[in-house]
């Protein structure tokens, strides 16, 4: 027995998550985890003695990949789809003893190669776990911080949703693991950073660079200090890594507005004094679960899974006086039910209300002054009789294509009640999570912002491609339903990855010297639904109509006028010819007509005539000045008619 003057403190944390929705909340969703540096390499991974002599080294590389195979399967346990950029964290050779011996691991990908990894599998969300460090060594500062990219021009968030995001895994990280805060450098959301301004003040320093290329919200977590001796010890715990996994987990869960997990959590710290022990035995009532504690001079167990209810902790660490804690752990409540929109909602009408519903009566006031919307928004309140339902009516229509957060301040989800006992004092804090609705609305209804050819051109080549550009991504199939020529032109479909840009491809090409009108109806709406707003003035429906006409035929001239009877190819003049001659030919109907040049070989040297042609008789030339003495032939071709002629070049 130790001396009894040794006083035995219990520091517990205890963690109960709301009543549960449907086991697979997140089924469709797909994540990307990246567990940051990797693989025991000096050079990009940090290796801390907080124990000299003891042996307990740790890496940041060996935490960090612990807390992604923790969050990997809390995710997919609800139905998420979880890709992870990192599967194992080693080395092919190990230099604890070399700092400068970069040596890279062959199993560690590049930063670029993670945010390729996460673009090429689709996923909806990527986060890059990390912890801090201030360079030194035992440092006095412990807190947790988010970082999110940064529109380098703009100075804005690149994703805005990343910011709420940021925000909530920020909050449940510290509600968890009682971690520090810091201050942010986004108005009204401590903890969160954007990484340009971050790292370079004012002047902005650089993107992440394993956030630089992500097509999809992002973000990357610094979840406490590891060169802070106290939580070094504490990282060295695979359970108290657990610990960060749940704060994790939880900030998507509040994100996408589910309701958090029915099992809790109790966990803490024994200790001596301030001093954590070692090879500590703490027991659990019910269910008689005992956590034998490490030798990182962290003091720390971990207790979850555990049904709401009264427990009993038992401290019986050889050597110190039993001690036992007593801890409720209480289901948490609710008080929103639903809302229009609902979170993450996207295309949302400018007109939409904002509707939220309730499980009980409310007090008006106090729900009025917890109620904000950003960007700012005026507008009038009204509850239904029983004070059960809310409705927002924005004064003005909302933005097109803009991002809204409405936030009840306090009115979300008990996020996690937490009891903390230090020598038998319980002090409970009831942290309250804010509800809130992410929604996008609806995009500005689409417009042609450039053709090829312009508007009343007259010198079209009739060769070319028509090119269509919208301001939106399309519905491909309904664009292709809402375009007509006049006269009719066949032809191929081709689009642009993101189908803002259409080439017009006519067979045969179009015909020389032709008016064409295209007329692209209403009938043409984009991804979300719009119809095509032609006089761009934000009112769809208007058809977009282009004109314009073909070039003459460089090649052949219409000889005469009328509407010849037959189809005619006739002997070309002068024949001898030296270097050039003229071919006349009569086409009856309009259509495709060729007219080519073959060397006695059956090649073909050239190509007079390619394109549709308008019925009437035409005198095509030839120069043959780049070719040798011979027999040449030439023959006319269409849909209905061939016809060949044999001519002599002599130089």
């Amino acid at each position: 027995m130790k001396n009894a003057l040794i006083i035995l403190a219990g520091i517990i944390c205890c963690l109960y998550i709301s009543p549960a929705q449907p086991p697979n909340d997140l089924t469709g969703l797909k994540i990307c985890i990246d567990p940051g540096h990797g693989g025991f390499n000096p050079c990009n991974d940090r290796r801390i003695d907080p124990n000299p002599g003891s042996g307990n080294i740790f890496w940041e590389s060996e935490g960090n990949f612990r807390k992604a195979l923790w969050l990997k399967p809390l995710l997919e346990a609800r139905g998420a789809t979880v890709f992870i950029t990192r599967t194992t964290n080693d080395s092919t050779t190990v230099y604890p003893d070399h700092p400068t011996n970069c040596n890279a691991d062959p199993n560690e990908p590049s930063l670029s190669a993670r945010w390729q990894f996460a673009n090429a599998n689709n996923v909806h969300w990527f986060h890059s776990i990390h912890s801090n460090a201030t360079g030194g060594t035992n440092t006095s500062t412990n807190y947790t911080m988010v970082l999110l990219k940064e529109n380098i021009s703009t100075r804005q968030p690149a994703f805005p949703a990343a910011v709420d995001m940021s925000s909530m895994i920020y909050n449940n990280i510290r509600a968890i693991n009682r971690t520090g805060s810091s201050g942010g450098n986004i108005a009204g959301k401590p903890g969160v950073y954007l990484d340009y301004t971050f790292y370079g003040g004012p002047s902005g320093g650089y993107n992440l660079g394993v956030l630089s290329g992500l097509i999809m919200p992002g973000e990357l977590s610094e979840g406490s200090f590891h060169d802070y001796y106290p939580e070094t010890r504490r990282l060295l715990n695979n359970d108290y890594r657990k610990g960060e996994a749940y704060g994790l987990y939880n900030g998507f869960v509040e994100y996408y507005g589910i309701p958090f997990d029915t099992l809790g959590i109790i966990c803490g710290t024994q200790k001596s004094g301030s001093t954590p022990i070692n090879n500590i035995v703490v027991r659990l009532l019910p269910p008689n679960k005992v956590y034998n504690g490490d030798t990182y001079n962290n003091g720390y167990f971990f207790f979850d899974s555990l049904a709401p209810g009264n427990y009993k902790v038992l401290f019986e660490t050889g050597g110190y006086p039993l001690d036992t804690v007593n801890v409720v752990l209480t289901a948490t409540t609710k008080s929103v039910s639903s809302s229009v929109p609902q979170h993450t909602a996207t295309n949302v009408s400018r007109s939409q209300n904002i509707v939220i519903n309730f499980l009980k009566p409310m007090d008006t006031t106090s729900v009025k002054n917890a109620f904000s919307i950003l960007p700012a928004t005026s507008g009038t309140f009204v509850w239904n009789n029983d004070r059960t339902s809310l409705t927002f009516t924005p004064s003005a229509p909302l933005l097109y294509y803009a991002n809204y957060t409405v936030t009840l301040a306090g009115y979300g989800e008990t996020r996690q009640p937490i009891v903390f006992v230090d020598n038998k004092t319980v002090t409970s804090n009831l942290s309250t999570a804010n509800f809130v609705i992410n929604f996008q609305t609806e995009q500005l209804p689409p417009y042609l912002i450039l053709t090829q050819p312009k508007e009343g051109d007259t010198a079209f080549a009739v060769t070319k491609q028509i090119g269509l550009k919208f301001s939106l991504s399309m519905d491909t199939a309904s664009v292709r339903s809402a375009i007509s020529f006049i006269p009719s032109v066949s032809g191929t479909f081709g689009w642009s990855q993101n189908n803002t840009t259409l080439l017009i491809t006519p067979t045969g090409g179009l015909a020389y010297n032709t008016n064409y009108t295209v007329t692209v109806s209403a009938a043409a709406k984009s991804i979300y639904g719009a119809s095509i707003d032609a006089n761009r003035d934000s009112i769809p429906g208007d058809p977009f109509i282009l004109t314009f006409r073909t070039q003459s035929n460089p090649n052949f001239v219409e000889r005469e006028n009328g509407i010849p009877a037959v189809y005619s190819l006739y002997q070309n003049y002068p024949n001898p010819f030296n270097p050039q001659t003229s071919i006349d030919f009569s086409i009856p109907q309009t259509g495709f007509v060729s007219l080519k040049v073959y060397d006695n070989l059956g090649r073909e040297v050239a190509s007079l005539v390619h394109a549709i042609v308008q019925a009437g008789t035409y005198t095509a030339s030839w120069d043959a000045s780049a070719f040798a003495s011979g027999i040449y032939f030439y023959k006319l071709s269409s849909e209905k008619f061939t016809d060949i002629k044999r001519m002599v070049l002599l130089k």
